[in-house]
């Protein structure tokens, strides 16, 4: 078994503990040794699993680590990545057993998160550090560059490109052959039916510049 552990014991954390443990179930691939999080004291328990420290912490391993960075927000997320100078831990990319992951024409660059319920078809290319959360649908030759979060329940049609760094709220449509800048935010349940330039926020339906 591979030892892993998860920077970021919020919500989405102990979402990703259960996931490894979710996978372990099909095939018994992971160790948990706990979570990295700056903000709760080092041995305080989260969900039965040990914070192991910061990001001082995440400097001394010296054994070979995997780490999940399990933090929603994307630009955050690309913070605490920044941070990690560590070449000795690696960023496996997580695909639930339930997520349909699509053919071989399909790519994911190290440490993304697939979540139960994804499904995925062809030509889709995701972007390192990229999470997918539950029952989101991504169609066809769908691109999204790195530190993009999907949150749950999405619905992102063909031919979509999606910038690094930008968010999509709980519910959100994209319909096909839009493109969406970099560091773009889209609202919960909004309905995309053009395109956005980078840092827009994006919201209603039709979706509008807020």
């Amino acid at each position: 078994m591979k030892k892993i552990a998860i920077y970021g014991a919020g919500g989405l954390g102990r979402e990703t503990a259960l996931l490894i443990q979710q996978i372990n179930m099909h095939s018994n691939k992971w160790e948990l040794l706990g979570f990295f999080d700056d903000g709760l004291k080092k041995g305080e328990k989260v969900n039965n699993w040990t914070v192991i420290g910061g990001m001082d912490e995440v400097a001394k391993v010296d054994s070979p680590l995997d780490l999940v960075v399990a933090i929603a927000d994307s630009q955050a997320r690309m913070r605490v990545v920044e941070k990690i100078y560590n070449r000795i831990i690696e960023f496996p990319t997580l695909v639930h057993p339930t997520c349909l992951r699509g053919d071989g024409n399909n790519t994911f660059g190290n440490g993304c998160i697939l979540s139960a319920g994804v499904i995925l078809t062809t030509g889709i290319s995701l972007g390192k550090f990229t999470i997918v959360n539950l029952q989101t649908t991504i169609g066809h030759d769908v691109k999204m560059g790195a530190f993009v979060t999907v949150m749950p329940g999405c619905s992102i049609s063909g031919n979509v490109q999606i910038g690094p760094g930008s968010m999509i709220g709980t519910g959100a449509r994209i319909l096909q052959n839009l493109r969406l800048g970099s560091l773009c935010k889209v609202g919960a349940g909004a309905v995309v039916t053009s395109s956005f330039t980078d840092g827009k926020i994006i919201v209603g339906i039709p979706a509008h510049e807020k």
